[in-house]
C-alpha cells in the first residue's frame, strides 16, 4: 500500500500534477486499507477526525499568518525591511548578507515560501545585477529561508511540532536556540568565505528608490515587527501575537500607505498586488496564498488518524527501534526523515509520518520535538522534489542546485550528529 502511494506521488511529481491530488489518492487508498481490515465507514471517519483534530488550531493559525504576511507588505513594514538593510550589501559580504536578511525576514513572518518570495526573489535580482551566480545567491536564500521556518516565534512547521508531540511551544524556541548557534554561526563563515572569492559589483540603489517611489517607509511601518517580537518575548499566546501583528499593521496600510477599507480586506484575502514592475517580487500574502497549505495540512493529518488506528506503518516502526537500539535516537529520527521527506514530497507530511514513526525513541518529548525540528524540518527543503524546497527556489528564480550550498540546513543536522558521537564516546 505504501509503495503504491510513493509510485503515485512519484507520477505525480514526473507529470507536474499538483500534490495535493496524489495525497487524496493517498488518503483513499489508506481508508480502502483500513476498511479492507475490518474497520467500518464510520470508523475511518473517526480515524480522519482523530487525526485532523489536533491541528484544528493550527489551521486558524495559517489563515491568519496568510492575512499578516499581505497586510505587512501592503503596511510597507516588509518594504521597509528591504528598503533599510538592502544599501549595506556590500559585494564582499552580498552572500553573507542574503542569509541574514532571508534569517530576519523568516523570523518575522515565520515561512519559507513567503521569505523566499520576497527578500529571496529580492536578493536573486540584486545578484544578477552584481553577477553573483544565482546557485550561490539562491543557496543562502534558502538557508535564511529555513532558518525562521524552524524557529520563528510564528512559525506553522513549529507549532505543528509543538502541537503534536504535546510540549510546549516556547519551550521549543528555547530549545531549538541552542542547536542553531553554532550552524548558523558556520552557515555565516562559509557564505562570507565564499563571498570573498566571487567578484561582484554594486546594484541596489534602483531597488531602494523604487521602493521610495510606491511606499511611505516611514519608520513607523516597523511598528508591526516591534510588537510581535515584543508579545513573543513575553510568551504571548501564539495565535494572539499573529492577530496583534495584522490588527498593527490596518491602520498603517489606511492611514500611511493611504489604502481604503476594501483595498484592506481585499489584500487580507487574496493578498497583496504589486502596483509597479519594481516591486513585482512583493506581491503575494493573503488568504488565498494558504489555501494549498491548509489542503495539505488537513489531508496528512488524516493520514495520520488512519496510520495510528492502523497496523499500515508497524513494520517500518519496528525496523526504526532496531535502528534506534544502535544509533543515538537523533540519528535514527534522520534516518527517518530522510526516507519521509523523500517519500511524501511536503515538510507537513514528513513532519506527521517522522513523529508517528520516532515517537518513541528519543528519552522525553521536549527531546523529540527537538529531533523533529533539527531533522525533518530542515531535511525536507533538500528534497528536489519536494514542494518543501522546490516551490522557495521557484519563487526566487534560483537552480534547484542551490539546495546543495544551503548550509544552514546541513549544518544543523550534521552539528546533531557530531554532538551525539561525542557523547556516546564519553
Amino acid at each position: 500500500m505504501l509503495g503504491l502511494f510513493v509510485a503515485v506521488l512519484v507520477a505525480c511529481v514526473a507529470f507536474g500534477v499538483p500534490t495535493i491530488c496524489a495525497l487524496i489518492v493517498g488518503l483513499a487508498l489508506f481508508c480502502g486499507y483500513a476498511w479492507r481490515t475490518g474497520s467500518s465507514a464510520h470508523e475511518i471517519a473517526v480515524m480522519c477526525w482523530h487525526g485532523i483534530r489536533p491541528i484544528r488550531r493550527i489551521l486558524g493559525m495559517l489563515v491568519t499568518v496568510g492575512v499578516l504576511t499581505g497586510l505587512w507588505r501592503a503596511a510597507g513594514t516588509i518594504p521597509a525591511i528591504v528598503a533599510y538593510t538592502v544599501p549595506f550589501i556590500t559585494p564582499a559580504l552580498f552572500l553573507a548578507m542574503t542569509f541574514l536578511l532571508n534569517c530576519l525576514v523568516s523570523v518575522l513572518t515565520g515561512t519559507s515560501f513567503g521569505t523566499a518570495a520576497t527578500m529571496g526573489a529580492i536578493c536573486l535580482s540584486l545578484a544578477a545585477g552584481m553577477g553573483v551566480p544565482p546557485v550561490l545567491a539562491g543557496g543562502a536564500a534558502l538557508s535564511g529561508a529555513f532558518f525562521g521556518d524552524r524557529w520563528s516565534p510564528i512559525s506553522t512547521s513549529a507549532l505543528l511540532v509543538a502541537n503534536i508531540t504535546g510540549t510546549d511551544f516556547y519551550g521549543n524556541l528555547r530549545r531549538m536556540l541552542r542547536t542553531a548557534i553554532a550552524p548558523f554561526a558556520l552557515a555565516c563563515v562559509v557564505y562570507l568565505a565564499l563571498g570573498a572569492m566571487v567578484p561582484a559589483g554594486s546594484g541596489s540603489a534602483a531597488l531602494v528608490g523604487e521602493l521610495g517611489k510606491v511606499f511611505d517607509l516611514n519608520p513607523v511601518v516597523l511598528a508591526p515587527c516591534a510588537l510581535v517580537l515584543a508579545l513573543a518575548a513575553l510568551r504571548v499566546d501564539i495565535l494572539a501575537t499573529i492577530v496583534a501583528g495584522i490588527a498593527c499593521a490596518v491602520p498603517l496600510c489606511l492611514g500611511v500607505q493611504g489604502m481604503s477599507v476594501y483595498e484592506v480586506a481585499r489584500t487580507a484575502v487574496l493578498g497583496f498586488a504589486a502596483p509597479s514592475a519594481g516591486t513585482s517580487a512583493l506581491a503575494g500574502g493573503g488568504i488565498a496564498s494558504m489555501i494549498s497549505a491548509v489542503e495539505i495540512v488537513v489531508v496528512t493529518s488524516m493520514y495520520a488518524g488512519v496510520f495510528e488506528k492502523t497496523d499500515l506503518l508497524r513494520g517500518v516502526g519496528a525496523a526504526v527501534s532496531a535502528l534506534a537500539a544502535r544509533v543515538s535516537s537523533f540519528t535514527a529520527t534522520l534516518g527517518v526523515a530522510s526516507l519521509a521527506s523523500m517519500i511524501s514530497c511536503n515538510q507537513t507530511l514528513a513532519i506527521m509520518l517522522t513523529h508517528q514513526l520516532s515517537r518513541d525513541l528519543a528519552p522525553s518529548a521536549q527531546e523529540h520535538a527537538l529531533d523533529l525540528e533539527d531533522s525533518v524540518v530542515l531535511v525536507a527543503g533538500l528534497v528536489p522534489w519536494s514542494i518543501a524546497g522546490g516551490v522557495p527556489l521557484a519563487s526566487m528564480g534560483a537552480p534547484v542546485e542551490s539546495m546543495a550550498l544551503a548550509v544552514f540546513l546541513y549544518a544543523v543536522p550534521l552539528c546533531r550528529l557530531v554532538a551525539a558521537r561525542l557523547r556516546k564516546r564519553r
